[in-house]
């Protein structure tokens, strides 16, 4: 990666310069891991969705995923053929089915993130105190801005159901 000249430290191009670089590291790495699973990514972002919000509909999850519900239903169905995901029928009212991981899901997603925070840990060391802090306040800098940025409708307005 040819790093930008000093002078551009602050500017956008130069951010997105790193951003682009640092995912050209990291993303082949993950999706070897990923691909050593046999999982295609639809599949992973519903195992690593249903890790964080237990027990959501497959409407919600297709939505979430922006997927139509025929799709997340296949999706589903390999997932559940694979026992990493099960169906509940809603207690509360029984027209609703919930998924949640099976047990061997739940090891999947951490096995991944395991691997995932063993491999930034061996990068984190490589840097010094004040980089890592650096890094720290630039991205909850980042993810702040991405958070109101998804706020926002087409239009650039916030959106008036957030």
């Amino acid at each position: 990666m040819t790093v930008p000249s000093a002078h551009t430290e602050t500017s956008p191009e130069s951010a997105l310069h790193y951003l682009a670089g640092a995912l050209a590291i990291f993303d082949p790495l993950r999706l070897r891991a990923w691909a050593e699973l046999g999982l295609t990514t639809g599949q992973l972002r519903l195992l690593f969705l249903l890790s964080q919000h237990p027990g959501v509909t497959s409407g919600e999850l297709a939505a979430r995923l922006t997927v139509t519900p025929p799709t997340i239903t296949g999706i589903i169905d390999r997932l559940v053929r694979l026992a990493l995901v099960r169906r509940e029928e809603d207690p509360a009212d029984r027209r609703l089915v919930r998924n949640f991981l099976t047990s061997e899901g739940e090891n999947v997603c951490e096995r991944l993130e395991h691997g995932a925070e063993q491999f930034m840990h061996t990068i984190l060391a490589e840097m010094s105190a004040a980089e890592i802090g650096a890094l720290s306040t630039g991205l909850r800098a980042f993810i702040a801005a991405s958070e109101r940025v998804a706020r926002q409708g087409p239009t650039g307005k916030y959106e008036e159901s957030q």
